[in-house]
Formats: C-alpha cells, structure tokens, sequence
C-alpha cells in the first residue's frame, strides 16, 4: 500500500515567496532595460539628498558641494506676430573686480602725470626777479637755467638754497611759484662798504663781514680799498658751513672803517696775516697798527709819535709801528 504524498502549508507558502521574489526581479530588470525605466531610476538618484559630514572618516566617500552657476541673462525680441518671438543667445554678466578697477585708476594716473610733465602749459617760460641793484637779471637767469622747465620740479626751499650759494651778494631770498609756468624770486641785496684786493681776486665786503666776488666790468666800486696779502683767519667751520661764503671778523672791519676815518687823505691801507693792519702814508713812510685792540689809544700815540719826530728828526721814518701800546718804535731811514 503506498502512502500519498501529503502536502505541507509551509512548503508551498516558502515556494509562493520564492515565485513572488523572482518576479519583482524580473520586473525590475525589465524596467532598467527600457528607457522609460532609466529614467526613472535617473530621476530617484537625483532626489537623493547627499550627507555631509565634518572631518574625514576613513573609508567613507564625502560629498562634493555643487557649484552654483550663474546663468547669463535671456533676451526674448518678439515679433510681430502676436504670440511669437525669439529668444536670442544669453549675455554672460560681467562683472568688475576690485583688481581690474585699481589697474584702470592706476593707469589713468600715469596718463594724467605723462600730461602734466609734458604739457607746454606746465613749463616755465617767466622768471620774475625783483630787487637787483648790481647784478642784471640776464646773469642771474643764466645761472639758474630755468625756463623750459616743468613747474613741479622746482622746489621753492632748493632754489633758494641754491641762489644763496651761487650769488652770496644776496643777503635774503624768497621764492614763490604761480601755476601754470612762472616764478617769482624776491631778493635782498648785500650793500659793500669796501673792496678787498688780494692776489688777483676782488673782493666786496658788507658791514656783516661778508666777501663775495665782484661781478661786471662797470660795477660801481667803494672807495675804501684794502690791499691784503692773505686772508684773516677764518670763521668757525659750523659757522662758514652755514654762510657758504667768507667772512672777515665784525672787529676787523669795525678797525678798518675807524683807521680809513683817521688815516690822511691818499693813504692806502693794507691787511698783513702776521702784522695785522697799516696804511702806507702819502708822506712816505708805513705804518703798522696791528691788531684792532685798543685802537683808539693806539691812533694818539701815532700822531704823538709823528710830531716828535717831525720836529727831532732830520730824516724821514721809514715805518712807524703802533703794534704794542707800550712800546712803539719807529725806523729812520739810512
């Protein structure tokens, strides 16, 4: 007797699952092999949110920010059929940077100073020179070259300065600039009280002790004339620095104005480096002053001295020397 075969619920119910799951399968495959079911599967994987995450954690992949493009401006022209038009290419946006506007200023800039060097507008063609007596304008222009220069490269402190050096006559100077092309110098002259002649130099000299050279053939000319055979010594350096020019002591020209006062008419006076001052006389003998101290006394003693010897004396003195207040001599002639 054979036993028939029974049939269990859980054996059919396992093979119901299994049919159920191979057809979702079959299903699916179908789906990806179409291109309606591409599509779909595209579009389920762009909604997808991505996670991002801080840090890093080993083998997991990060997500990668999207970068946001900006799209170029639409123009639509319609036409003019009602309902109608045409949409033309976009227009990128451009947009200036920080960079690309500090290039354009810049460059601007250089424009603007290539056309202001350069103008002949800017360029100097009037040099205004007030308060000149001995020196023509000529001269002083020739020596400071400016015309046809830009306005902005004189510097009123330089300039003045420079004339300071170049013309030591001039005992104040003011320079002032008037836009466009003109500059004005105001100055000062230095007034001489004698000349100094020394070797081949001519030397004009102020009451300030100042020296400064002689210019021009037809220059009118103190009378007092001092012949020197070597210059005094000289003022502190910090001092001469300053001047830029020589400068004979305020006592020394204090002696050489008192002595010219007392000395005879025709008289020539004379600067010695070792024996100080003296004065040739007109009735033929030298004197020697020596140095400025004590003049006063010093001249009485003189004409003391020439009226004794004019009454003692047959014969003419050759020098008289007024050097030392106690003891002055005098040299007869042999």
């Amino acid at each position: 007797m054979k036993a028939k075969p029974t049939s269990s619920p859980f054996i059919k119910t396992s093979s119901l699952n299994a049919n159920s799951w191979t057809g979702k399968e079959r299903s699916k495959s179908r789906l990806r092999s179409s291109a309606t079911g591409r599509k779909r599967i595209a579009e389920m994987e762009a909604r997808r949110v991505p996670v991002l995450m801080r840090g890093t954690i080993a083998g997991l992949p990060m997500a990668t920010p999207r970068r946001s493009v900006k799209a170029g401006r639409r123009l639509d022209v319609p036409l003019g059929v009602p309902g109608t038009e045409i949409r033309l290419p976009s227009i990128p946006q451009i947009q200036v940077g920080w960079r690309l506007l500090s290039a354009i200023l810049s460059l601007a800039l250089l424009a603007l100073l290539y056309l202001l060097w350069t103008a002949p507008v800017f360029r100097i063609d009037t040099v205004n020179l007030q308060g000149l007596q001995r020196i023509s304008a000529r001269e002083v222009s020739i020596e400071l070259n400016l015309e046809n220069h830009p306005i902005f490269t004189v510097d009123p402190q330089t300039l003045r300065e420079q004339i300071i050096t170049q013309f030591p006559e001039f005992r104040s100077v003011e320079v002032s600039l008037q836009f466009p092309n003109k500059v004005t110098i105001q100055v000062e002259e230095r007034k001489p009280i004698f000349v100094w002649k020394q070797d081949d130099r001519t030397l004009l000299v102020d009451a300030e002790g100042v020296a400064f050279p002689l210019r021009g053939e037809n220059a009118r000319l103190p009378k007092l004339v001092i012949e020197a055979s070597n210059f005094p010594q000289p003022a502190p350096t910090e001092l001469q620095n300053e001047l830029r020019e020589l400068l004979l002591p305020i006592d020394l020209v204090s002696s050489i104005l008192s002595i010219s006062a007392a000395i005879p008419e025709g008289a020539v006076l004379f600067y010695d480096g070792e024996r100080g001052l003296g004065w040739r006389d007109p009735r033929g003998w030298t004197v020697y002053v020596g140095a400025s101290k004590d003049l006063g006394l010093k001249m009485k003693i003189y004409e003391l001295m020439v009226k004794k010897i004019i009454k003692k004396e047959e014969q003419k003195p050759v020098l008289i020397s007024i050097e030392y207040v106690h003891a002055p001599y005098y040299r007869l002639e042999r």
